[in-house]
């Protein structure tokens, strides 16, 4: 009995062998194609041919390589620094630019006034932008694509200040005064919380 077992441990030994053989030459041969694949298929010299092969010179070898490379578009790549400033040096305060205000970024009409609150010369509004951020707002506060001041905060909304150049006479600045006014609270309006 013990005869039979061992015979039948040692055939199943070799079925193992055979099964670990046949996946380690699959895997081989998948890696030859993936670096083949790789290489785009180029043939890769290793050494003298085999088989009785003519021997070409390797004058000739080089100019048929010239020949091959030379209907390839070549690719070349340049960079040009001038005007341009070292990355590696701290950047100076001129060349900082401050990221744009989002007060400044929507027109007044965009903008709704969600509260007011007056009274002990600390007048500051509420107001709510098309991104759904909220600010406060204080007298002098830039309001506004045209960049206006907050002139006046009164009980039922904000007068704000902007600076036009006048299209007839381009040496004078128009002051324009726009109101912008608290609506009441209705039903209709959603509270944005």
């Amino acid at each position: 009995m013990q005869g039979k077992s061992f015979s039948e441990e040692r055939a199943k030994m070799k079925n193992r062998r055979a099964l670990i053989e046949k996946a380690m030459t699959a895997v081989a041969a998948c890696l030859v194609l993936a670096w083949l694949a790789a290489c785009g298929g180029a043939q890769i010299a290793t050494g003298p041919q085999a088989g009785g092969a003519s021997k070409a010179k390797p004058e000739a070898i080089a100019a048929q390589g010239d020949t091959a490379e030379s209907d390839k578009p070549k690719i070349t790549w340049s960079y040009d620094p001038t005007g341009k400033r070292d990355p590696f040096q701290q950047p100076t305060p001129e060349e900082v630019t401050p990221p744009p205000k989002p007060l400044t970024t929507y027109n007044l009409d965009q903008m709704w006034i969600d509260g007011i609150i007056v009274g002990a010369g600390r007048d500051i509004a509420h107001i709510l932008l098309p991104d759904g951020t909220d600010w406060f707002i204080k007298m002098g506060d830039e309001l506004g694509v045209n960049r206006g001041r907050v002139k006046q905060i009164l009980p039922d909304g904000i007068m704000v200040e902007e600076q036009y150049l006048d299209p007839v006479d381009p040496q004078k600045i128009r002051i324009v005064e726009k109101f912008l006014k608290m609506e009441p609270l209705s039903t209709n309006i959603p509270i944005l919380r």
